[in-house]
């Protein structure tokens, strides 16, 4: 299940680089206009979202698609 396990890496890299920002699920939510409990679904690997909604989350992370998909 290649799919998965993408789905799940990109949650969890998310979700780290979140962190790392020093960034509440909270206050990312809001830096992308998205809602809070779709945010915590997405981290969980647990919601299917599209380009666009990665794109909001990419950037509010201050980053490139390149640098964010670099070390997955």
């Amino acid at each position: 299940m290649k799919t998965s396990q993408t789905k799940d890496d990109i949650a969890l890299r998310i979700k780290e680089l979140r962190r790392e920002q020093g960034v509440t699920q909270v206050q990312f939510a809001q830096m992308c206009g998205l809602n809070r409990s779709y945010l915590a679904d997405i981290e969980k690997g647990n919601r299917n979202f599209g380009i666009d909604t990665l794109d909001r989350i990419v950037h509010g992370l201050g980053m490139t698609f390149g640098e964010f998909f670099e070390d997955l």
